[in-house]
């Protein structure tokens, strides 16, 4: 009984959560939160202080107790982007397993959107008839901002930025004691730190003018209460523009005591209230957006969701969101489709047929779809050694869906697919984990054949079949065409993954039937 059941504990500048979750159900049965104020030390970059993290081991301690009483055996903490920025957080890791055996993992800013974002497209899909054509998820944390584009309830893009109320709320403080124009010259601000918001060359996030979008809300609570207090009801689900400007209106100038006492605001909150505001409106404005909606999705939801995925709970999958992402990246920076889509046919193809060899899962798949779409990103930067510079634009990339160490093995399959191999790069490779070098050199093997079987760019090759043999890995190629360029390239680079699986790849030819 106690299998099915799976606790999140989440920390983050602001506090501490639990969450203990029927994995089978999808049913809630304990939530407890205790609220830690950290953000003052972590945005004026000192230190957490001893006493907060004492706090927060408390309090991650009673539970510990609480997932016992439960028995609960399965259970994650997790910490977030802004908290991993603050200048002791590896005493606060450290403190945190001395103290309780809980081992962190940190977030990054792409992993907070990736798991806030799951229970909303889930809804998307579902509703595709009753939501705008066009919807942007914008989530905003204390120091962070990330902003996500669905049409037609199907992912297209997301992006970051490091801008959060927090920040805003320093410098507006700083701005009004030196300008005169204080909200004038903060909006300049926030334009100036949103200009990166269309990036170029990828999937645009702008909407065009003609189509309907909405703007949902991720982790607002404060603004979602005042809305609710100023229109005089909790039930509105879905805010028009009109009302949202009215409300800042009426906040810009107003006084704490007006948040406090008319829009129920916690004292402690209000010097966030209108940098927070500020920033939703140019959103808002830079979406095009008509409407407003709030949500209470969180990243507790999206772990839960993931680890419902693992377990088998659940047939729910995001990484089409990594691909998508994937293939965002490998357009900007102009990778030949019809290369990149061959060599990723072949390499999905050749994966699912040399399982009995690799016995890796659909994750791994997803590792090396990704490795494939992108393996020559660094030709934008040179074609010289270009892988090289794949790994180094792969792992200084924003990928949603993927961790650090997914991004790493990524960055790592892409630079052995081609004339360096892991064998050939001994001090680097050493540094990697046993098990994950192992895990590169079985995907980076198969990433170097598929993309030998289109190395000139020809896209001679139709298709191919594989068979396993006793000492030998038969790979037939259906081409009409003279293949004496591809089988010299396959011999060349079926080296490597002869030292990997202990079994000497051969290319054989096949006429195709016109």
């Amino acid at each position: 009984m106690a299998q099915k059941y799976f606790g999140v504990m989440t920390v983050n500048i602001t506090g501490v959560e639990l969450v203990i979750v029927n994995l089978k159900t999808h049913k809630s049965l304990e939530k407890v939160s205790k609220d830690i104020n950290l953000g003052d030390d972590i945005y004026r970059n000192r230190p957490v202080q001893f006493e907060s993290v004492n706090r927060l081991v408390e309090a991650l301690t009673g539970f510990i107790q609480i997932l016992h009483d439960y028995d609960v055996e399965n259970y994650q903490l997790w910490g977030s982007q802004g908290l991993s920025q603050a200048i002791n957080a590896d005493f606060i890791a450290d403190q945190f397993y001395l103290h309780t055996g809980l081992e962190i993992n940190w977030l990054s800013i792409s992993d907070e959107a990736y798991y806030r974002n799951q229970n909303i497209s889930l809804e998307l899909e579902k509703q595709q008839e009753n939501v705008p054509e066009i919807v942007y998820l914008v989530g905003i944390t204390s120091g962070n901002t990330s902003i996500t584009r669905f049409d037609n309830g199907k992912f297209v893009t997301s992006t970051n930025f490091s801008l959060g109320p927090i920040k805003i709320a320093e410098d507006l403080d700083s701005l009004r004691r030196s300008a005169p124009n204080s909200i004038g010259v903060l909006n300049d601000y926030i334009d100036s730190k949103l200009k990166d918001f269309d990036r170029g060359g990828q999937v645009t996030l702008l909407p065009d003018n003609n189509k309907e979008t909405q703007v949902i809300l991720l982790g607002t609570s404060s603004i979602k209460k005042m809305v609710a207090e100023y229109t005089h009801d909790s039930t509105e689900k879905v805010v028009s523009i009109n009302v949202f400007r009215d409300l800042l209106d009426d906040i810009v100038d107003a006084s704490d005591q007006y948040l406090i006492e008319q829009l129920m605001i916690h004292e402690s909150a209000t010097p966030l209230v209108l940098p927070e505001l500020l920033l939703t409106r140019r959103i808002l404005q830079l979406t095009n957006a008509k409407t407003l909606r709030f949500s209470d999705s969180s990243v507790i939801d999206g772990v839960v969701n993931n680890e419902e995925v693992a377990l088998g709970f659940s047939k729910h999958d995001f990484s089409n969101q990594t691909i998508k992402m994937a293939v965002n990246l490998a357009n900007h920076y102009n990778v030949e489709p019809v290369h990149r889509e061959i060599v990723t046919k072949f390499a999905r193809h050749l994966f699912n047929q040399l399982k009995p060899l690799h016995m890796l899962g659909k994750r791994e798949a997803v590792l090396l779809e990704v490795a494939s779409i992108l393996h020559d990103v660094g030709n934008y930067i040179s074609v010289h050694s270009h892988y090289v510079h794949s790994e180094y634009i792969i792992r200084n990339s924003d990928i949603i869906g993927l961790s650090q160490e997914e991004k790493e093995i990524v960055a790592a399959i892409a630079k052995y697919h081609s004339a360096t191999t892991p064998s050939a790069d001994l001090s680097h490779f050493s540094q990697i984990s046993a098990e994950n070098r192992r895990l590169i050199s079985k995907l980076a093997a198969i990433l170097r054949l598929a993309d030998a079987l289109d190395d000139d760019r020809q896209q001679k090759i139709e298709k191919i079949s594989v068979s396993i043999k006793t000492h030998h890995v038969i790979i037939s190629a259906y081409s009409n065409a003279n293949l004496a360029y591809e089988n010299w390239v396959f011999n060349s680079k079926s080296q490597f993954f002869q030292e990997t699986y202990g079994l000497k790849p051969v290319l054989k030819q096949k006429g195709v039937k016109s």
